[in-house]
């Protein structure tokens, strides 16, 4: 099967997501910091796994909108938005996905991070997704089914994958 990457800079982070489908779909999320520059607005973006495009806006409103809309017409549904800091501050990463996570005893949905590794500290999970936060060290936290304004100490600034399930 082949694969596809999408790249866009804008404001101070910058994104790659690398899309695969073996069995169910595999997605990765990478990124890399912006050289050294003046601190600047959080940056809210939004990742369509079906399309394998992403958009970035100035606001979560605009973000959530533009989410919203483009799950809609592709059939998608938004799975989860993580946040940069707690009370969802700071940047945020919408992701929608094909359909909503089926309760069925296993993780359908992978996001290893690289700009966005140990800096979350807030969580949303939509349409029946159910986010679960992963270390470096191992373990796991969550299920977090809902809205989360704090991750926990366990995980706070510490995960470097996502899963939703």
């Amino acid at each position: 099967m082949a694969n596809s990457t999408i790249t866009r800079t804008t404001g101070r982070r910058r994104l790659s997501a690398l899309i695969g489908g073996v069995g169910t779909m595999g997605l990765l999320l990478t990124g890399v910091t912006a050289a050294q520059a003046a601190p600047q607005e959080a940056e809210h973006c939004v990742y369509s796994a079906s399309t394998q495009t992403y958009t970035c806006h100035h606001s979560l409103t605009e973000a959530t909108a533009t989410g919203n809309r483009l799950a809609k017409a592709q059939g998608d549904v938004i799975g989860a938005t993580v946040f940069e800091f707690r009370d969802y501050g700071g940047a945020s990463l919408t992701i929608t996905v094909p359909k909503p996570c089926p309760k069925n005893d296993r993780v359908d949905f992978w996001l290893d991070l690289d700009e966005w590794k140990n800096s979350i500290s807030s969580v949303q999970a939509w349409s029946s997704c159910w986010i679960w936060l992963y270390p470096e060290s191992g373990g796991r936290a969550g299920p977090f089914k809902d809205k989360h304004p704090d991750v926990g100490s366990y995980i706070d600034n510490r995960t470097a994958t996502v899963g939703l399930s």
